[in-house]
């Protein structure tokens, strides 16, 4: 992998403060204060307007195809364009007419990682508190963490175990703290998983270290909690998972959002729900868009019916619009969030509960794992909410369903899939013109395009560095 990356100050992160960074050449401008980094880490790491990640939810047994036989036309433009995503095409990138869909993903959180290299770098020249500093370094720490999850599980092989993460490749470790022309190799899923840890670990100890006031638009403790107890449960570490979890509700007085009371807010995703920890991201404008966030009438995918069906009749997360629309044909959890300030994707209070609950339902502790299940769905149903189970496995069957349904459309289950049983999907993909005529794809049990092959634009600046060898599939 080459990095080639250019850091742009623009107006809008200049904010019109002449003295927010000093000019040493024509084309270099460097900050100086921890408030300055601060803003550069948000404008640069956080909110730069870059959408991610689209093609997450279109790819998993969540997504269905619909066939608007009125508009036919308007209908398969959006399923065109995610068509080889939809159906795990050997190069998603690659468009049913041949063209381009850039994924940025790869690039963008490499991005994000050089930015948190700066940073931590920098830290002890910037001018500021010892508070603010450990503030920033709690961003930037967390920033680093959460890039390369996200990196580790698009690109990555999924980590199954140890023995397996030790050898099987990952995504390569970027230490550089300036523009490099620098080919990396892919390092193990284990080195990779390791790098997280410590820099969640270290992004815990910055922020109890700080106390300067958070709001839910930067990351702060809790947030680095929940994604600490991520990442450990992505590793199976069980223990590491509660204890992770148990401190996110310890550093927070936030609690679950009920959905049975009476409520004000439009959407779930929004300032006026409680439990949302911290609030990240553009608003898709072309993958959830596909369902129907933006038309009924040009929807390209709605949410399968086995998705659908989880549901009870009485869960306000299928009969309320806080999830879907009228009959559940559209997702609308963040469905004009933007217009009020909030960010359409978020860490929530919901994933601690669902966190703890498989880890306990792995270890054995089923009358735990319940608990845990239960308290979430005391707040999703008004009556008739508990679940029971005699096994764990039986438990875990119950976290699986609780977490597809809990998190449906927040790009939560493709992952999910990949470190559980990365089982056999099938999606159809009908002719507009003649939806009579179809074609089934087949995602297999543990099908190598479970994991995403490197963008097209770094494999062309990097010749050499594995990539995954995915199975050709019928246009």
């Amino acid at each position: 992998m080459k990095i080639l990356i250019y850091i742009i100050v623009t107006g809008m992160l200049l904010g019109g403060c002449s003295d927010f960074l000093e000019e040493n050449s024509q084309d270099l401008m460097i900050p100086k204060t921890v408030q300055n980094y601060k803003e550069f880490l948000y404008g640069e790491g956080l909110n730069n307007k870059v959408v991610l990640c689209e093609y997450l939810d279109i790819m998993t047994d969540d997504a269905d195809e619909i066939i608007n036989i009125k508009r036919p036309y308007e209908t398969s433009v959006d399923a065109r364009k995610f068509w080889s995503y939809y159906t795990w095409q050997e190069y998603p990138e690659i468009q049913q007419d041949n063209s381009l869909l850039e994924d940025n993903a790869w690039g963008e959180y490499y991005h994000r990682i050089l930015i948190a290299n700066i940073i931590l770098e920098a830290l002890d020249e910037m001018e500021g508190t010892h508070a603010e500093k450990m503030d920033l370094a709690g961003e930037a720490y967390f920033l680093r963490a959460w890039s390369y999850f996200m990196l580790a599980n698009l690109y990555g092989k999924p980590y199954v175990d140890e023995k397996q993460a030790a050898k099987d490749f990952c995504v390569p470790i970027n230490r550089a703290t300036g523009i490099e022309e620098k080919s990396l190799s892919r390092s193990s899923i284990k080195d990779v998983y390791d790098l997280m840890e410590a820099d969640i670990i270290s992004s815990i100890a910055a922020f109890k270290v700080s106390t300067v006031e958070k709001t839910i638009f930067r990351p702060n403790l809790p947030t680095s909690y929940l994604l600490a107890s991520r990442i450990a449960l992505f590793r199976k570490d069980y223990d590491k998972v509660i204890a992770y979890a148990d401190s996110v509700l310890l550093s927070t007085e936030k609690a679950l959002f009920d959905m049975t009371a009476t409520y004000a807010i439009p959407r779930f995703l929004n300032v006026g729900n409680h439990e949302i920890l911290f609030s990240y991201g553009e608003a898709p404008s072309g993958g959830l868009a596909a369902f129907q966030y933006s038309s009924l009438r040009r929807a390209a995918f709605i949410p399968s019916t086995d998705l659908s069906d989880l549901y009870a009749e009485n869960d306000e997360r299928k009969t309320s619009t806080l999830f879907f629309s009228a009959g559940g044909m559209k997702p609308m959890k963040y469905y004009g969030s933007t217009s009020d300030g909030m960010y359409p994707h978020a860490f929530r209070l919901a994933e601690v509960y669902l966190n703890r609950a498989e880890a306990y339902a792995a270890k054995g502790m089923t009358t735990e794992a319940l608990r845990e299940i239960n308290a979430l769905r005391e707040k999703r149903i008004s009556e008739n909410y508990e679940v029971t189970a005699t096994t764990a496995e039986d438990a875990f069957t119950l976290v699986k369903d609780e977490r597809r349904m809990e998190f449906c459309f927040e790009g939560f289950r493709w992952f999910d899939l990949r470190r559980w049983d990365r089982p056999k999907i099938t999606h159809r993909f009908s002719s507009a013109e003649n939806p009579s005529n179809y074609i089934e794809y087949v995602l297999q049990k543990d099908d190598p395009a479970y994991t995403l092959p490197i963008p097209q634009k770094e494999r062309e600046m990097n010749l050499s560095i594995e990539n995954i060898d995915r199975p050709r599939r019928d246009k």
